[in-house]
């Protein structure tokens, strides 16, 4: 396996090979010409790196429409004072529509907006309060829109507005809940208007009822089977709801959306998720997937949250960044040189680091303005954001220095639209600086100088450089015996002095003239290539998927004669070619991971891994009875990829056994395959002990899930 973070330990080599005019493999003329692909438009829906993405409450943000403010005249629903944040404020798709020129003048090139389908009518009593689902995470019915934010013709509207200002649409969407069990509904689900069942009547188990879960109950078994926060949670292996998750979130597809954030997805079994996200990828035009895998610093489950993308192919909403970076801006209880730790570690860690969807303000926390209320320290760390690895995330309100001491608290009324703050420029000058140098989109980020208060860090793809200088403090620090990779010359700040930065030298050898970087201050530096004379892959999305899905190859040098990419050593027909992206559709090819490469002219790109699953995915339910010692744990191989290739290094995770000596699971599988498999026994230094007997062979179905028998274990 080679991993895309460790791509630049091969660059010298490919680039030798290159230079050599050799290459892996000969790439055969085109015979037609192909459509021309846009690498940082709208129509780029799979890679996100050269974006900034807007987090909007589509009720805090903007009313457009007051008629739809209360739409069933609910009581102790809507505050036209908009104090009550438990209330609707009025908030809706045309106060976006409205304000567009507002994100576009930002540099915002994608919208997070509230999940869009409709939510609970009625307020929730709990304690004597009124609480309603302005938020959106408490779903009705996933495939109509909530009439608090408009209808289907609004939000037709919207998409074809944001596009048109070249501007993304991502939607908030949470498979794992709908509404809470014991509100006048009964957390019930409907499809299209019709009721399927509620939580109290669950005469088609669309709901587990094990009760929610306890802060002491840690196991992934408890996490993704026990309900959150009481919301009545559903049963993602049950048939009906898998094929209904599936069905509704094409409707919001055929309306344009461009992307999909995936809340509580650490709630959600593994094999949903990938059967989701299978389906997703499947798609005619797949979109950016990410999910919210919430977690502290450190933590348990750290390992699991990191890998989950591999796994599943949903990317992940970086806590593990922001929880660091705010405790380095915010209180200080982190220095920078554990921030700069933190990238280091990620960077290993992480298949996709720029991938990952990285952020500092959010609906769940305090907001940074209110943890940091020093603006110049502020802007600091929103510098930090927009210059590193992975793709930023802005809140709404943010440019406006909106405050909050917790999430509830910072879910506010848009405060402000003015285009002269601070914080506003500084992210239109950094988001132009993310579309047009690829270091910032796809590079990696080398170090160059720290202190406890001090980083200076320069991001680089092949020739594309960005240095950055941050002081988060109010002492001026002298920055000597710097060295970069700059070509030597004399470089103005990029932000010409907006964070009272100033020009650097560098010499013949790569030294930096000594510099003074006083308090708070920001320095940005670039350089870009004038165009790469050999193919260089930056991106690949989605980083899983199957044969004849849809490939989106982002990078530079693809030049504007098509050549040829490769999946392995099996061509994949090309669908658009220009020098900046490449789509292609995935060839029949050995499930696995493989190396995606790109054939130019005899010059051959650096690799990039992409998981190639065996097929359409469905779920299948394995039961076992088995006894084991402390320590063991049961999980089952197989004859294909989903179930490691009779690798018992490579199990799928472990089973769960709640009802001991029962095991079950969860497992994504090809649909319409015979199976065949064994169940082991594994402790935690790998030792094994197989089952004896004969594989057990078992047929997947079509689409939805299915349980095998119980099974006992053979001896």
């Amino acid at each position: 396996m080679i991993r895309k973070t460790k791509r630049n330990t091969l660059i010298a080599a490919v680039l030798t090979l290159a230079l050599l005019g050799q290459s892996w493999f000969l790439s055969p003329s085109p015979a037609l010409a192909l459509p021309v692909c846009n690498a940082t438009g709208v129509t780029n829906r799979a890679n996100y790196e050269s974006d900034i993405i807007y987090e909007l409450m589509t009720d805090r943000f903007a009313d457009g429409d007051p008629t739809n403010n209360n739409p069933y005249n609910k009581s102790n629903s809507y505050d036209p004072s908009r104090t009550d944040i438990n209330k609707y404020f009025g908030g809706d798709w045309q106060g976006i529509i409205d304000n567009i020129a507002y994100l576009k003048n930002m540099g915002i090139t994608a919208i997070w907006i509230t999940a869009p389908y409709n939510n609970l009518d009625d307020p929730y009593l709990e304690n004597g309060i009124s609480y309603n689902a302005y938020h959106g995470y408490w779903a009705k019915d996933f495939f109509l829109p909530d009439e608090h934010w408009g209808d289907w013709a609004k939000f037709d509207q919207l998409v074809a507005t944001a596009h048109n200002n070249g501007i993304k649409v991502v939607i908030d969407y949470a498979p794992n809940h709908t509404s809470h069990t014991d509100n006048v509904e009964a957390g019930a689900l409907y499809r299209n208007g019709t009721l399927l069942g509620r939580f109290n009547n669950d005469t088609l188990g669309l709901f587990h009822h094990l009760g929610t879960r306890a802060d002491y109950q840690t196991s992934k078994y408890e996490y993704q089977n026990y309900a959150l926060a009481n919301l009545a949670d559903l049963s993602t292996e049950n048939a009906t709801v898998q094929n209904y998750l599936n069905d509704s979130i094409d409707v919001w597809l055929s309306h344009g959306i461009d992307g999909i954030r995936n809340d509580a997805t650490l709630h959600q079994s593994d094999a949903f998720r990938t059967v989701f996200a299978d389906h997703v990828n499947a798609s005619s035009d797949p979109v950016f997937h990410f999910g919210e895998y919430f977690i502290s610093t450190p933590d348990a489950k750290y390992d699991d949250y990191r890998t989950s993308p591999d796994r599943t192919g949903i990317q992940i909403l970086d806590f593990e960044f922001a929880n660091v970076a705010r405790a380095t801006f915010g209180d200080f209880s982190k220095t920078m040189q554990d921030l700069k730790n933190t990238i280091t570690y990620t960077a290993n860690d992480y298949t996709y680091e720029n991938d990952a969807v990285t952020w500092l303000d959010s609906h769940d926390k305090s907001r940074l303005a209110t943890i940091q209320p020093n603006q110049g320290i502020f802007h600091a760390a929103l510098s930090f954001l927009l210059t590193s690895r992975g793709t930023p995330v802005i809140y709404y309100g943010t440019e406006q220095y909106m405050t909050g001491v917790n999430g509830d608290a910072g879910r506010t009324w848009m405060t402000s639209f003015s285009q002269t703050t601070t914080a506003y420029q500084l992210i239109k000058k950094l988001s132009d600086l993310r579309k047009s140098n690829l270091a910032i989109q796809y590079g990696t980020t080398a170090f160059r100088w720290d202190n406890s208060n001090v980083l200076v860090y320069e991001r680089q793809f092949y020739n594309n450089i960005v240095l950055v200088a941050i002081n988060r403090s109010g002492t001026t620090y002298n920055i000597s015996g710097l060295y970069t990779n700059l070509p030597p010359g004399s470089y103005n700040d990029y932000l010409s002095g907006l964070l009272s930065g100033n020009s650097i030298t560098v010499g013949s050898n790569g030294a930096v003239t000594p510099f003074d970087l006083g308090p708070a201050e920001v320095g940005v530096w670039e350089y870009r290539s004038p165009g790469a004379s050999v193919p260089q892959i930056g991106a690949v999305g989605p980083t899983m998927g199957r044969a004849g899905d849809l490939v989106t190859i982002d990078g530079d040098g693809f030049g504007t004669t098509p050549g040829t990419v490769y999946f392995g050593s099996t061509a994949a027909t090309v669908q658009c070619w220009s020098n900046k992206e490449i789509k292609v559709t995935v060839p029949s090819i050995t499930a696995g991971l493989q190396n995606v490469t790109v054939v130019v002219g005899g010059n051959t790109s650096n690799p990039f891994s992409y998981t190639v699953l065996s097929g359409p995915q469905v779920q299948i339910i394995f039961h076992e009875n088995a006894t084991t010692s402390l320590g063991q744990n049961i999980y089952v191989v197989g004859n294909k990829y989903e179930l490691g290739n009779w690798d018992p290094s490579k199990p799928y995770i472990a089973f769960w056994n709640p009802n001991y000596p029962d095991w079950y699971l969860p497992v994504n599988v090809p649909a319409s395959t015979i199976i065949e498999f064994k169940f082991i026994k594994r402790d935690g230094a790998g030792s094994v002990i197989w089952e004896g007997g004969y594989n057990h062979t078992f047929t997947t179905p079509a689409s939805g899930t299915a349980d095998t028998p119980t099974y006992t274990w053979q001896p």
